[in-house]
């Protein structure tokens, strides 16, 4: 077992001693100082956003993430979508879920692999055959929304700490270098087709390159494009640089489900819409909301805006006091999209809900807080900062 980064890069290997204690964890094993003991670790893991690699199988590595139950407020360990299987009898083979989870309630995404062809689009059928793509859309959609997810996760856009802050442009420099690890195709990586900015002369300028390309040999061409934009109306992307918007063909895809308001982080999956075709349109958007044309941080719903601009604001008051606290929303492989974590140096951890209204049952905790149980934005702050700051 080993401790891997969002990039699949090796951090560390665990200690035997490491090991059996999180075996013992996953058989639900444990009690007393042990239990105590095993969820300090995962929470240092989580809070550190990393990932667990099994390593019962020579050929692939079983990646499993440290999930925090929104209900109860119980840590558990819970297998990455769409990585492989465990070996028969690893004690980590058993997919653990949330309790009170249904078992019909699903990811609203899946981790990408890096290193791993997405094939996003299909290609085009023969020409004996009815025209139009051979891949569905159905299939199509939710593979475009993870991996606008998955960018976000790796280049650690849903982390925020005042030290760690970036400008616009060092946030989208991090979003490309991700984009180099997951090629569109075997070796084409999707860096190469990938612009950031969503306007009519880069449109025109990834057109050039994928007209010109060789590597896509018989595959259908298509490139992407990334940008934040103001909103997604009907089948129109409207950016700040374009009133008019642009046109898109396909589906638009958003982020647990509902429609919010923007600004929004947008992928958009570019390629002709029919086989022969010189002409390349827009075909499917997958966007997530973010805080700002400035931050891009991941927001799951509009009320959530006013109380998390708070909530930067006080982190970063807090870090001029020589309080560091970080803030992550984990957006993949969780159930309850709304969860915000805020962890400082102190090892205090508070798990917080932005939400006017609950999920589901709520942990009755000092661990976890509901903004709307609060009196005022001022009262919520207030506790926060206490809650971090009352033991310097």
């Amino acid at each position: 077992m080993r401790i891997i980064d969002k990039n699949a890069a090796l951090v560390r290997t665990l200690t035997p001693a490491e090991v059996q204690l999180l075996s013992a964890f996953a058989s639900e094993q444990l009690n007393g100082p042990q239990l105590l003991q095993a969820n300090q670790w995962l929470m240092r893991v989580r809070s550190a956003n990393q990932w667990l690699a099994c390593d019962c199988r020579s050929d692939v590595l079983p990646v499993l993430n440290v999930s925090l139950n929104g209900h109860t407020g119980t840590l558990f360990l819970k297998n990455n979508p769409g990585t492989a299987e465990h070996a028969p009898g690893c004690p980590f083979s058993k997919v653990e879920r949330e309790a009170g989870a249904s078992a019909s309630q699903t990811p609203p995404a899946a981790w990408l692999a890096p290193d791993t062809p997405l094939r996003l689009i299909g290609d085009f059928r023969s020409a004996a055959s009815a025209g139009g793509p051979s891949r569905s859309a159905a299939h199509e959609q939710p593979q475009l929304l993870s991996l606008l997810l998955t960018w976000i996760e790796t280049s650690g856009l849903n982390l925020y700490a005042t030290h760690l802050k970036q400008d616009l442009t060092q946030q989208f420099a991090a979003l490309r270098s991700v984009a180099g690890r997951y090629p569109l195709l075997e070796r084409v990586p999707a860096s190469n087709y990938l612009e950031t900015r969503l306007d009519m002369k880069h449109m025109m300028m990834l057109k050039a390159r994928l007209r010109e390309a060789t590597v896509f040999g018989n595959h259908r061409r298509h490139g992407l494009l990334l940008d934040c934009v103001e909103q997604i109306k009907g089948r129109k992307v409207f950016s700040a640089r374009s009133s008019e918007g642009f046109d898109f063909q396909g589906h638009h895809l958003y982020w647990g489900g509902s429609r919010t308001s923007g600004p929004l982080l947008a992928l958009g999956l570019y390629s002709p819409a029919t086989a022969g075709s010189h002409f390349y349109e827009l075909i499917h958007i997958a966007s997530v909301p973010v805080l700002s044309r400035a931050q891009l941080f991941p927001v799951y719903r509009d009320e959530e805006r006013e109380p998390l601009k708070a909530l930067v604001s006080l982190i970063d008051w807090m870090a001029g006091k020589g309080g560091k606290v970080q803030m992550r929303r984990p957006v993949i492989g969780g159930q309850v999209m709304d969860e915000l974590v805020l962890t400082s140096d102190q090892d205090r951890v508070l798990s917080v809900s932005l939400l006017e209204q609950p999920l589901g049952p709520e942990p009755d905790a000092e661990t976890f807080k509901r903004y709307a149980d609060f009196k005022s934005l001022e009262t919520f702050r207030k506790y926060v900062a206490g809650f971090f700051m009352r033991e310097r």
